[in-house]
C-alpha cells in the first residue's frame, strides 16, 4: 500500500538542505550508511561511484552500496552485489549470507536511492530499528507513489527544486520534510570538441520508451535535417522495449540508414564523445540527469521547456531550450548549433560553469554529510 501524508513528528521541524552545512557529531565518531540501489548502470560512468563513495568519505562517514546488479566494471570492495535482492523470497537470506561472511556491516541510517529498493529499505528498517533518508530522483516516482515508512523515514531528498515543488501536491507530503540535494556532477577536463570538427555530425537523444519522451518528435526533426540538406547522424539511447518501434519509425521516414536506436546501456563515455550535439526532447516533466552528463562532455544541448529540464538549462546561457512535441522548433535548434560553431562552443563553457556552480561534487557531499549527521542527532 503506497503510503502518503505527514511523517512522525519528531519535535522538531526540518529545514531544507540548500546550503552546505556543518554536522553536529563530534570529530572522530564515524557514521555507518548503508546505500541501497537497484541497477548500478553506466550512468555512472567509470570511476564516478568510487569517486563519490570517497567524498563521503572524507567527510566521516563510511559507507556501503548494497544493489542488485551492476554494469559497472568495479572491484571497489564497498560495492556489494547480489541477485537474490530482486527477490522478496531470496531477500532475508541473501542479507543473512552476507552478514554471517563479514560483508555487510550494521548501518547507522539507511540511504535508499532507488525505488526498487523500497521493500528491503522498509524491511531493514523496521526489523532493526534504523532510520532511513530516501532520494527522489525522477517525476515517474511521483506517479508511482512513494511506500515510505511513518516511523523510520527521517527525510525525503529531492535532486531538484522542481520534484522537491511538486512533492507536496502530488503525494501530500509536508515541504518541511524535503530537502533539495541536487546531483554532483564532475565535469571533464576541456577539450578540443566544437560542433562540426567531423565531416558528419552525429545528433544524439535519450529517454524512457514512453510517448512522453518525445524520440518519436525527435526522429520527425532528424527528417527535416535530411530534408534540409543536412548530411547528419541520429543516435537514440532507450530501452529495449521500445527501439523497433523507433527504427520502424525512421525507415519509414526513409532515413533508417542514418538512424542508430540502442539501449539506454550505450550512455557511457563513448556514446558522449561521439555526439556533435544532445537533445532531450521529453514532453512531460523529466529529471533530465542525461542532460547533466551532456554538459559534462561538454556536448552542445537542447532540451525542451519542461519541468526538470529548465532546471538544468538557461536557454542561450548554457543550451537550447524549445516547445516540447515541435519537430521544427528542434530542427531548427540543431541547425542553429550546426551552423554556428563558435556559439555553441560558448554554451557548452557556461555549461561546464553551470555544473561548477550548481551541481558541484563537494557541495552535494556536505549536504549529504550534515544531512545524515542532523537526522541522527536530532
Amino acid at each position: 500500500m503506497t503510503c502518503f501524508g505527514a511523517f512522525e513528528s519528531r519535535g522538531k521541524s526540518r529545514e531544507r538542505c540548500d546550503q552546505p552545512e556543518h554536522g553536529e557529531i563530534q570529530d572522530g565518531v564515524v557514521i555507518k550508511i548503508l546505500i541501497l540501489a537497484g541497477r548500478l548502470d553506466r550512468s555512472y560512468g567509470d570511476g564516478a561511484l568510487g569517486t563519490w563513495l570517497d567524498r563521503l568519505e572524507q567527510r566521516g562517514l563510511q559507507i556501503q552500496v548494497l544493489c542488485r546488479a551492476s554494469d559497472l566494471n568495479s572491484s571497489d570492495p564497498r560495492l556489494i552485489e547480489s541477485s537474490s535482492l530482486g527477490n522478496r523470497w531470496l531477500r532475508g537470506r541473501a542479507i543473512r549470507h552476507l552478514r554471517s561472511a563479514g560483508r555487510l556491516q550494521h548501518p547507522d541510517m539507511i540511504h535508499l536511492i532507488d525505488g526498487e529498493m523500497v521493500e528491503l529499505a522498509l524491511a531493514l528498517s523496521q526489523d532493526h530499528r534504523l532510520p532511513y533518508v530516501q532520494t527522489v530522483s525522477t517525476f515517474a516516482a511521483l506517479e508511482r507513489g512513494l511506500r515510505i515508512s511513518h516511523r523510520w523515514c527521517r527525510r525525503l531528498i529531492a535532486t531538484n527544486d522542481d520534484i522537491a515543488h511538486a512533492m507536496p501536491h502530488d503525494l501530500g507530503i509536508s515541504a518541511e520534510h524535503i530537502s533539495v540535494i541536487p546531483p554532483g556532477i564532475v565535469p571533464l577536463q576541456k577539450t578540443d570538441r566544437a560542433v562540426g570538427r567531423r565531416e558528419v555530425p552525429v545528433i544524439g537523444a535519450g529517454g524512457p520508451p514512453e510517448e512522453t519522451s518525445g524520440l518519436m518528435t525527435f526522429l520527425d526533426a532528424a527528417h527535416i535535417l535530411m530534408e534540409s540538406g543536412y548530411d547528419v547522424e541520429f543516435v537514440l539511447a532507450t530501452h529495449s522495449g521500445r527501439q523497433a518501434e523507433l527504427r520502424r519509425r525512421a525507415k519509414q521516414l526513409q532515413i533508417g540508414e542514418r538512424v542508430t536506436v540502442g539501449d539506454y546501456s550505450i550512455l557511457g563515455a563513448q556514446f558522449w564523445n561521439a555526439l556533435d550535439v544532445y537533445c532531450q526532447p521529453a514532453v512531460v516533466a523529466s529529471a533530465g540527469h542525461a542532460v547533466g552528463r551532456a554538459l559534462a562532455h561538454g556536448v552542445p544541448t537542447i532540451a525542451t521547456n519542461v519541468r526538470g529540464l529548465r532546471t538544468w538549462i538557461e536557454s542561450g546561457t548554457n543550451g537550447l531550450i524549445v516547445s516540447p512535441g515541435e519537430a521544427p522548433a528542434i530542427a531548427t535548434a540543431i541547425i542553429f548549433l550546426i551552423d554556428h560553431p563558435d556559439e555553441a562552443r560558448r554554451l557548452t563553457d557556461n555549461g561546464l560553469a553551470t555544473l561548477q556552480t550548481q551541481f558541484n561534487p563537494e557541495d552535494e557531499a556536505n549536504r549529504l554529510a550534515a544531512l545524515y549527521e542532523r537526522e541522527l542527532t536530532s
